[in-house]
């Protein structure tokens, strides 16, 4: 039964990112997002762009788990009905150790 007669809306996120590692540990790129209020609460929906840089960091704990800092930083425009400026992430993650590349061998051919 609808007491107060509020019907809640449809969020629609969509996130995207672009980036590189330059060497083992270090990731460099592009990050972004759109955000739409589909169908609204009440009245008029809300909706914003970002775009911004990304800077991963990967470095180890211990012998058998690593660490990964990522900082990325979105400039957020086209905003209708809600507030606008710059948001800022900082993700932190702990995850097994990458295992390092065993040597291949190859054989000797000889004649």
């Amino acid at each position: 039964m609808r007491v107060t007669q509020y019907q809640n809306g449809i969020d629609m996120h969509f996130d995207w990112g672009a980036s590189q590692f330059v060497t083992r540990q270090w990731q460099l790129g592009l990050v972004g997002y759109v955000y739409d209020q589909l169908p609204c609460d009440s009245g008029s929906g809300d909706r914003v762009l970002g775009v911004g840089p990304q800077v991963g960091y990967v470095f180890p704990i211990d012998a058998t788990h690593q660490g990964y800092l990522n900082l990325k930083a979105y400039k957020e425009f086209g905003a209708a009905n809600r507030a606008d400026g710059w948001n800022v992430w900082l993700t932190f993650a702990i995850s097994p150790a990458a295992t390092a590349p065993t040597a291949t061998t190859r054989a000797l051919i000889t004649k």
